[in-house]
Parts: structure tokens; C-alpha cells; sequence
């Protein structure tokens, strides 16, 4: 026989129990018209989930541009980026395709949504720092980064080479530019890390970066024995 109608796959996809006994009977036997029941069942499935998701977000114009480029669809194929209203329906059957279909699209517009949020970059570089060796430290090298994270947090990513290195432990800082004040941010594990920045510091200030050679003597002071160090200076 032919393969099953459409209309009931969409019912049979939603849990209905909607085939004839015929029907059923070529069911267990059609690869094809069970791997369409799986499609459809998937994709409402999709669309019930996001029942809970709250309210959807609207999309950046550049989302509907990427999926048409993505499915190959002309201007008049692409989606809108709002909701539309649905059309008057036929019986019964007509109405669960157009269900499967409606959740079909909800996930796409998810989806859509989710990949727009997911290219926004997750920081931005504030400033940079190339930190240079003391003399006590010949041929030792670093840099640093400062971010601002998407949650608004900021942080500083340190790394630096330095021959010579024996017991203890290395200590990233923050000073002030007159070197009167500092800020430990925490010790380095191994050559790099990520600190993150104190509510309250203010940058424009403490703007000199340091990492010193510290010994295990119990003293939570700089040791003043600096390794490398360098002013950050603003991308913008």
C-alpha cells in the first residue's frame, strides 16, 4: 500500500491513536513513515519544552539572515521575526500538521534566539599590559589582560616567563601608578592565570600590574622582590 497520509502521522507523532488497522500494519513495516513519526514527535517535542521558557527574546535581524543563508531559502521563503497569526483550519486532522509544524517553527525561533545570544562576544578587553623584567630578573617576560565579563564581572589574565625560578611562590598585584598602594589578587599557579579584579578598585588608579617572587615565611606583605611589571593601558 501507500505510504501513510501525512495528517496522520502528525496525530499518531502527537500520541494519538489515530490509524487504521491497515495503517498500523504498514507502520511496522516502513522505515520511511517511521522515521517521519520520529521527526515530528521530536520537533513537538521541542515545542512543548519551550512552554516554560518564558518570554522569547526578539532577535537580531542578522539571526533570520544566517538561517535563510543556512537553508538556502529566497527573501520571500525567509521567516518574519515575529509571531504571526494563524489561519482558519481544516478538520481535525489539517490542525495537527499545522501543530507539528507550529512546533517545528518555535524551535527554530529558540534556536535562532539561542545562536544570536551564543555569537555575542561573552567580553571585552579593557586595557593591556606588557610586563617587563627587573633587573634582578634578567630575560623574564609577561603580558596582561584586563575584561569585562558579559556578568559584568572584571578580570585579569596574567602570563609570564622567568628563568630562574626556585622555592616559593609567585603573587599577582595591583598597584597604584605612585607605587604607594597595592592589591594582591591571588598566587600563580604555575606561569599563568585569571584573577579576578576587587569591587571598588578602580583601574585608573591601581593600574600597574606586578608579579612577585614570594618565600613561604608566613608574611602576606609584597615581598619586594618583583619579577616583572607593567602599566595597562586602554584598548579604546
Amino acid at each position: 500500500m501507500r505510504h501513510v497520509d501525512p495528517d496522520t502521522l502528525a496525530l499518531l507523532a502527537m500520541g494519538e491513536a489515530a490509524a487504521q488497522p491497515i495503517e498500523r500494519e504498514h507502520l511496522e513495516q516502513c522505515e520511511q513513515c517511521g522515521q517521519e513519526i520520529a521527526t515530528l514527535a521530536r520537533a513537538a517535542e521541542v515545542g512543548r519544552t519551550t512552554l516554560s521558557a518564558g518570554e522569547l527574546l526578539s532577535p537580531d535581524a542578522r539571526v533570520w539572515s544566517r538561517i535563510s543563508d543556512e537553508l538556502n531559502l529566497t527573501s520571500a521563503q525567509a521567516p518574519a521575526p515575529q509571531l504571526a497569526p494563524v489561519a482558519t483550519l481544516r478538520p481535525r486532522r489539517r490542525w495537527a500538521t499545522a501543530v507539528v509544524g507550529a512546533a517545528a517553527a518555535v524551535a527554530l525561533v529558540v534556536g535562532g534566539v539561542a545562536g544570536w545570544q551564543y555569537l555575542q562576544p561573552a567580553y571585552s578587553v579593557l586595557a593591556t599590559a606588557t610586563l617587563d623584567a627587573f633587573p634582578e630578573w634578567p630575560g623574564a617576560t609577561g603580558n596582561a589582560v584586563l575584561e569585562k565579563r558579559a556578568d559584568g564581572a572584571r578580570v585579569i589574565q596574567v602570563s609570564f616567563d622567568a628563568p630562574g625560578l626556585q622555592d616559593g611562590y609567585r603573587e599577582v598585584w595591583l598597584i597604584t601608578s605612585d607605587a604607594t598602594q597595592l592589591v594582591s589578587l591571588g598566587v600563580v599557579r604555575g606561569t599563568s592565570g585569571t584573577f579576578t579584579v576587587p569591587d571598588g578598585v578602580d583601574i585608573s588608579q591601581y593600574d600597574l600590574v606586578d608579579i612577585s617572587d614570594e618565600p613561604y615565611d608566613g608574611d602576606p606583605t609584597h615581598s619586594g622582590n618583583s619579577i616583572v611589571r607593567g602599566q595597562l593601558v586602554g584598548t579604546a
